[in-house]
């Protein structure tokens, strides 16, 4: 009998993109084990589990690179061991709709790029062309270098941490753009006070990503809960958000549901005075089986 992963890798053929090669084997109860996840990056197998060490990662036949694991634990959120292979091969170069992205499994919990996105990234490339675009809590600024591979005017990447924004700088010249000669920027600080100084300067963007973490804590402000400050970081966007502009906003949290999140989403909109925009709720990439979830509103206004 198969077993349950090769199963399920069997399966994702024909659904992942042309010109990818970071994506979801699989996914826990949505392909009958819950508690344990795969994923593949180039070749480089990412195990995540919960309870005993998911033997049956380690004992698929299917080809790989190397093994790595990860407990799925909030109270202490290591990076992976390299369970196969060489662990020099730490640090590796994906593609997803041809677009580079720098990898690293020993920088933390955390590798660089978060695959549950991957639709709404090639969604924003569809949309970059000619546009200026803030990502806030960019992270390493994976929107920002998809729109800018797409052909983004300018994009302005906001984010608390340093070292993420440098890994971002790191994955513009993976892609061969020089921000010396572009206009690419990338803002260390607090996302709701950058988008009050740029709405305060009438700085304008043709889109604004917002996909915060679900609890986060900025000095001088306090802490960021999603459950109750949502809106209000809708409506930070929405402020500094063009005519004719879009807004994508998302949520991990999984105790909202999407329709307690799409509301929130309107309610930031209509605070900002944006009175008839269009919202639309977009599933996960298919690859990702289990529970949905990743809420993301993409909003026309």
């Amino acid at each position: 009998m198969e077993s349950l992963i090769n199963t399920a890798i069997r399966a994702r053929k024909g659904i992942i993109p042309d010109k990818t090669d970071a994506y979801r084997l699989f996914d826990g109860a949505g392909d009958g084990r819950d508690g344990t996840f795969s994923d593949t990056f180039a070749g480089h197998w990412l195990g995540s589990y919960r309870g005993a060490w998911p033997d049956e990662v380690r004992a698929s036949g299917a080809r790989r690179k190397s093994l790595w694991f990860k407990r799925l634990d909030q109270e202490n959120k290591a990076a992976p061991q390299c369970a196969e292979g060489d662990p020099r091969a730490a640090r590796c170069t994906v593609k997803e709709h041809a677009v580079r992205y720098l990898i690293d499994f020993s920088a933390g919990y955390s590798q660089g790029l978060f695959l549950d996105q991957r639709d709404n990234r090639r969604e924003v490339m569809a949309r970059a062309a000619g546009e200026r675009l803030l990502n806030c809590f960019s992270y390493t600024c994976g929107f920002s270098v998809a729109a800018a591979v797409a052909g983004a005017e300018a994009t302005t990447s906001l984010d608390l941490s340093k070292p993420y924004l440098e890994w971002g700088k790191a994955n513009f010249a993976a892609n061969g753009i020089d921000l010396g000669s572009s206009e690419h920027y990338f803002c260390r600080g607090e996302a709701f006070e950058w988008m009050g100084q740029f709405a305060k300067k009438g700085r304008r963007f043709g889109g604004v990503i917002l996909d915060p973490p679900s609890f986060s804590r900025a000095k001088g402000r306090g802490t960021f809960r999603v459950e109750k400050d949502y809106a209000m970081l809708v409506e930070a966007g929405a402020r500094v958000l063009g005519k004719g502009g879009w807004l994508l906003a998302c949520t991990n949290h999984r105790g909202l549901s999407a329709r307690a999140f799409r509301e929130m989403v309107r309610e930031g909109l209509l605070a900002a005075g944006k009175r008839s925009p269009s919202l639309e709720m977009r599933p996960m990439p298919p690859d990702f089986t289990g529970e949905p979830y990743l809420k993301s509103v993409w909003v026309e206004t």
